[in-house]
């Protein structure tokens, strides 16, 4: 069955084996005037000029981790910190964001395009961010770009296996499979520092 396409950004799965499974997800801060929304599943960087959390802009950029929501009190309404599965864009003060920034965690996701196949388990990939939803959750729209497959260090991703469930994703031979990756280029994973 061909696979539709069906993006949800990065979707956490599991752990790499003998890595203990936490599940924790670590606090990190949101530039309150930072207009640009990140949604469940988004790959997050540092920003080096402010040192706070924002989406992945360049793919060759050290990733945080993948952002699962954040605490935040909303522009002009009561002074009551709210939950969101995403950050829509602007809060009355910097928020709270929550990241799965375990470096064993592996992650779900679908490809942009061309179909991923088994010979690429090992390589690593770079990251289409898509257009994310704030309509049923605020999830990503992010998927892994087959064009930037590579063997270079500085994609954020390596591709650990293949997608070994039914149904949509499952089909390895045509566009829009779903892949399980780990993280490559990641501040708890890289030798160098986050500049």
């Amino acid at each position: 069955m061909a696979n539709v396409q069906a993006a949800f950004g990065f979707r956490h799965i599991g752990f790499l084996s003998g890595g203990a499974p936490d599940y924790q997800q670590s606090p990190y801060s949101i530039l309150s005037t930072n207009a640009t929304k990140i949604f469940f599943g988004d790959p997050v960087i540092i920003d080096p000029t402010s040192g706070l959390l924002q989406q992945l802009a360049a793919t060759t950029t050290q990733l945080v981790g993948v952002f699962v929501g954040c605490v935040f009190t909303p522009v002009g309404g009561l002074a009551v910190p709210q939950w969101s599965p995403y950050w829509p864009g602007a809060a009355a003060s910097v928020a709270t964001a929550y990241v799965i920034d375990a470096p064993n965690a592996v992650f779900l996701a679908a490809a942009l395009n061309t179909a991923i196949v088994t010979a690429n388990i090992g390589e690593n990939i770079t990251v289409n961010i898509g257009t994310g939803s704030q309509v049923g959750g605020g999830f990503s729209g992010a998927t892994l770009d087959q064009a930037g497959l590579t063997t270079a260090t500085p994609a954020p991703f390596k591709i650990v296996g293949l997608y070994n469930g039914i149904g949509n994703g499952s089909d390895p031979s045509t566009a829009y499979n779903w892949v399980r990756v780990a993280f490559n280029n990641q501040q708890f994973r890289s030798q160098t520092g986050i500049a």
